[in-house]
């Protein structure tokens, strides 16, 4: 289960609802912190997914890049593909479109723009299950500043944090049963 701390800062959240477009049922989790420990910042993007009844087989990994104006990082980054690393077997994953760059607001008293960078990469949902079930996945995220890498399957950062893995694990369960209940 993820930290209840971070589902109220709004990160890891599943939810599930129907498309009015077309009676599909949609299943997200919202993008959570992912970690490499052999990096001395952290990783800046978050880690996210979306599945549709409409597509099954497949699942839209969601990238997100969160900052600000004052802070001494970028705005914004472009978002364009994964490579994925499970137990040694290597999977490169582009997006297909361009990164959505988007302000969320000012901050009068601070003199910020919050900023937010997404964007999707689509992969088969039977690789996302393999990716949370391996002993070791790693993910190198292609951005505009070079590339990032974290490991999927460490579930906590310093601090106790949990990370990206612990969401989509319950993001898989709820997919599961929905997928089961035809």
């Amino acid at each position: 289960m993820a930290d209840a701390t971070s589902k109220m800062a709004g990160l890891g959240v599943v939810k599930q609802e129907k498309s009015t477009f077309d009676d599909a049922t949609i299943v997200e989790v919202s993008p959570n912190w992912l970690y490499d420990p052999d990096s001395s910042w952290g990783n800046s993007v978050k880690l996210g997914a979306r599945w549709s009844s409409n597509a099954p087989e497949h699942v839209a990994l969601v990238l997100s890049h969160s900052s600000n104006t004052s802070g001494s990082g970028a705005a914004y980054v472009g978002l364009s593909g994964v490579e994925i690393n499970i137990d040694g077997d290597i999977k490169s994953f582009s997006s297909g479109k361009p990164t959505n760059l988007d302000s969320s607001g000012y901050n009068s008293v601070s003199r910020t723009i919050y900023t937010e960078s997404k964007n999707t990469v689509v992969i088969p949902y039977s690789l996302l299950e393999r990716m949370v079930d391996s002993k070791d996945c790693r993910i190198r995220i292609h951005t505009s500043k070079g590339y990032e890498d974290a490991r999927f399957t460490i579930e906590r950062i310093p601090g106790g944090q949990g990370t990206a893995i612990l969401s989509i694990r319950e993001f898989i369960e709820k997919v599961d049963a929905v997928k089961e209940k035809g």
